[in-house]
Parts: structure tokens; C-alpha cells; sequence
């Protein structure tokens, strides 16, 4: 289910104990971020729930995990109705980042202008890989992957949503063979 307002943040894992705390997944650089978190949305049944936490009460940064309280969930028996589900978070909270570095979310639709083949048409979709993010972008009804990587992009320019890159020397000739 699409939340265009908010970024999927991780999901619940598992119970943790039995007086409703529950382990989440968080999928974050910096989880560190978090220990102070207030309130997290729950998608339910394609809707987001608004839960207030009351507290959090470890974080795992190697696991990135943490054992929160929502507060309503007060033991074991309601938190087992919320596992597996995925949590949210506003995009307004997300720190703006400057430079080269960004958001996936943020760069879908940016014009992506190589520095010898120009325009490229828009990022249509971001992977990330065990090695290193790619984009996506349509060239002549084929999808191209392009890395993500600082080395290939020379500016982002978030007013005109443009990124500038140098894409290898025949890569995009790989996908439209």
C-alpha cells in the first residue's frame, strides 16, 4: 500500500516479552535517531495507525532492531495482532540532506543528464544492492540501471530536480542491445 506522505521505516518483528512491547526492524542508517521517537504509524489493512511510544527501550544498531511500547499495546496477546506489519514515518521528519547525498524516495522523477549523452529521461526506480544503489530510467522502451554511487554523480540540483552523472563508458548500450 502506497503512503506518499510518509517512508516506510521498518516493520514489526516479534513480541518481546509479555506486557506488549514488541521488537521492530528499523531501516535506518542511524538508528540513534530513534531513541527518542514519540509516535509511529502502523499500516493496517492499507490505513496507517497512529501509536504514541511511550518509551524505547534498547536499540540494536548491528541488528537494526529495537524493543519499543506503543502505548494501547499492553501485552502480549494485542502486540501479536501488529506483527509483521510495516511502520511509517512522516517524510517531514527526515533530516534534509544536502549535496551529492539524498533520499531514494526523493530522486524518482529527477532528470537524469549524463555529461556525453545528455538527458536520459527520469529515475523511475532506485535498488538497492548488497554492493551499491542503482537507478532505473526508460531509454527506448528498455529499462537502464545506472549506479547510485557518489563517483558517478557530479551535482544533484533539487530545484530544477536534475542529477548530473558520468555513466560508465557503455553501459547504457549493455540494455539496449
Amino acid at each position: 500500500m502506497s503512503h506518499p506522505e510518509y517512508f516506510l521505516l521498518g516493520k514489526i518483528l516479534r513480541p518481546h516479552g509479555v506486557k506488549g512491547d514488541v521488537v521492530v526492524y528499523l531501516d535506518s542508517d542511524s538508528l540513534s535517531r530513534y531513541k527518542k521517537m514519540k509516535l509511529i504509524y502502523v499500516d493496517v489493512e492499507g490505513s496507517l495507525k497512529e501509536f504514541d511510544v511511550s518509551k524505547v527501550i534498547s536499540i540494536k544498531e548491528h541488528e537494526h532492531t529495537a524493543v519499543i511500547h506503543l502505548v494501547g499495546v499492553e501485552d502480549i496477546n494485542a502486540a501479536e495482532h501488529y506483527l509483521k506489519l510495516d511502520l511509517y514515518q512522516p517524510l517531514t521528519s527526515l533530516p534534509k540532506l544536502r549535496g551529492k547525498k539524498f533520499y531514494f524516495h526523493e530522486i524518482i522523477g529527477f532528470t537524469i543528464i549524463d555529461e556525453k549523452e545528455g538527458d536520459l529521461g527520469e529515475v523511475t526506480n532506485v535498488y538497492e544492492l548488497p554492493q551499491h544503489a542503482v537507478g532505473e530510467f526508460i531509454k527506448n522502451e528498455k529499462a537502464v540501471l545506472f549506479p547510485l554511487s557518489e563517483i558517478f554523480i557530479s551535482k544533484i540540483d533539487r530545484i530544477e530536480k536534475k542529477i548530473y552523472v558520468t555513466i560508465p563508458e557503455g553501459l547504457i548500450d549493455v540494455y539496449l542491445q
